[in-house]
């Protein structure tokens, strides 16, 4: 299956896929994309989750990868249309009226609006506008049935269903996850493409597709992202094994640059936070030589706020993500390490990884 010129596929006819986006288009894009995505926890965790489901689905369908980085884009961003939704919408306990509908049904249109003239995001925009179709032609807000919806938007479709259904909305609680599979199969060959249906669901069935019923951390939810801190104060390395316990990762303190050489040089570490000074070198030296060792690992560095006008002269030969003052509020350190391991994985997931 690939896609062809008019964007429109299936899962079996042949045609041309589209050209990946160049790094320094991807790049761009991601940038957007972090500046699009809502910041508020449940808006994002959906979109997190309806981006793993998709790109589960669409590996097991065998969709070629080209076409993974514009999947990636338009499963993050398919709601980033409510931008212009009033909370008193979005967070209504109840049912909307009509107007309040038909003002929500907007959305779709709004994100393709908002993505559309951005090169690298022209490809996800269809998706975005797309991702309301219906299989039997009765969504909106073109009409579109069966093959003449994109395969990516029919996924994303699917699959943002199932979140809604399996997570916690103002106006209900979350479904079982048998209850929700229910749902989904009575709509196969109505709302949705009946193939792809009977694919996620044996997916979930068979355990392929890893639920986490409205639970957002990591984009892949298989996935125990490595982390390295290092700093030469004992207190600070207690502090930092204190601040980091509960975050779902592998986390390893050391006191100098030499060991954290040793872990990037052992395994794959997707993080690697110094303090100013270590044992051996300072933080801004360890960043900066573990580039080559570990060139996608994130970066963050901790300093007190009187040194930070000092530090920031670093951050791009260290390839620092974020200066960390000290001392920090333990559940906004926790927040910011989890959201910048979010955007490795994401990263990982547009390059191809």
């Amino acid at each position: 299956m690939c896609v062809e010129e008019n964007g429109v596929n299936s899962l079996d006819d042949p045609g041309r896929a589209e050209p990946a986006p160049a790094r320094e288009e991807l790049d761009a894009a991601l940038a957007l994309a972090r500046a699009i995505l809502p910041r508020d926890p449940v808006t994002r965790g959906h979109s997190l989750r309806v981006m793993d489901y998709a790109l589960a689905l669409a590996r097991r369908v065998k969709l070629p990868r080209i076409v993974f980085p514009h999947l990636v884009f338009g499963s993050l961003l398919h709601d980033c249309g409510k931008g212009g939704v009033s909370d008193h919408i979005l967070q209504k306990p109840g049912p909307l009226t009509p107007s309040q509908m038909r003002l929500m049904g907007l959305h779709s249109e709004r994100g393709h609006t908002i993505t559309r003239c951005v090169g690298p995001l022209e490809t996800a925009s269809l998706f975005i506008r797309q991702h309301h179709e219906r299989w039997d032609g009765h969504g909106y807000p073109d009409g579109l049935r069966e093959e003449e919806i994109h395969v990516c938007s029919r996924i994303i479709t699917l699959v943002d269903v199932f979140d809604a259904l399996t997570s916690h909305r103002p106006y209900r609680k979350r479904m079982p996850v048998q209850a929700a599979m229910g749902v989904m199969r009575s709509g196969r060959g109505s709302r949705f493409d009946p193939e792809l249906t009977d694919t996620f669901l044996a997916m979930i069935r068979e355990k392929m597709v890893n639920v986490r019923q409205g639970r957002a951390t990591f984009f892949r939810p298989w996935f125990t992202p490595a982390l390295v801190a290092a700093e030469a104060s004992s207190s600070l390395r207690h502090a930092l094994a204190r601040s980091l316990g509960p975050c779902p990762v592998q986390l390893t303190v050391v006191a100098s640059g030499e060991e954290v050489f040793n872990q990037v040089e052992t395994g794959p570490v997707e993080m690697i936070l110094v303090g100013e000074a270590l044992s051996d070198m300072t933080g801004a030296e360890c960043l900066w030589l573990s580039r080559e060792l570990a060139p996608r690992s994130v970066r963050l560095m901790l300093c007190p706020f009187n040194r930070l006008e000092v530090l920031v002269a670093h951050r791009e030969q260290a390839g620092i993500y974020r200066f960390v003052v000290v001392p920090w509020q333990e559940r906004a350190f926790r927040e910011l390490v989890e959201e910048a391991l979010v955007w490795r994985q994401i990263y990982g997931a547009v390059k191809g990884e």
